[in-house]
């Protein structure tokens, strides 16, 4: 299916519901939007009319610059290019974004909203530290109420943020 916004859904059991123009599957799809960037869903709800895409379970996001996004539940407004997701887990692997080829810049949120200007993160957890899957913590993480990052100033933008270290607060920047 190629949408009137230009995004391109690949799945199997689509389903058009004529009444609701909403489109579905409960299905594994992927999803290439207008810039590349691929979304992998395991179920979607597209409203035709309003253009908003709506999944939830294992989602994966990976954009042009193989950043990968991971979600539990997303929304994709088409119209105003924005994507709302929760329990967010952002991997960086664009090597613009590491001091060193060895770091795993990552960032854990409740929720994410990423459009054209800024990406917004709500209760989110930022460090460079290599990532442990059955690690309790990384030696140093950065925690904030409120994460925003502007693309075109290229800077990050931080509301109630702690610097841990081991799990232990070691300052605390407002802003």
């Amino acid at each position: 299916i190629e949408t009137g916004e230009n995004y391109i859904f690949e799945s199997k059991n689509i389903i058009f519901d004529n009444r609701n123009k909403v489109i579905k599957s409960d299905f594994p799809t992927k999803i290439i939007d207008p810039d590349g960037n691929i979304i992998l869903v395991s179920m979607f709800n597209y409203n035709s009319i309003k253009n908003i895409l709506f999944s939830k379970g294992d989602i994966r996001l990976e954009d042009k610059k193989k950043n990968v996004y991971k979600f539990k539940q997303i929304y994709i407004d088409e119209k105003k290019k924005k994507v709302i997701g929760s329990d967010a887990k952002i991997f960086f692997n664009d090597d613009s974004m590491k001091v060193d080829r060895r770091n795993n810049p990552r960032i854990f949120a409740n929720s994410v909203s990423v459009d054209e200007g800024s990406t917004t993160v709500q209760k989110g957890v930022f460090t460079y530290c290599q990532f442990r899957e059955n690690e309790k913590c990384p030696p140093w993480e950065l925690r904030a109420r409120k994460i925003k990052h502007n693309n075109s100033k290229k800077t990050v933008y931080y509301d109630n943020a702690f610097l841990k270290i081991y799990d232990f607060p070691i300052f605390y920047f407002p802003k």
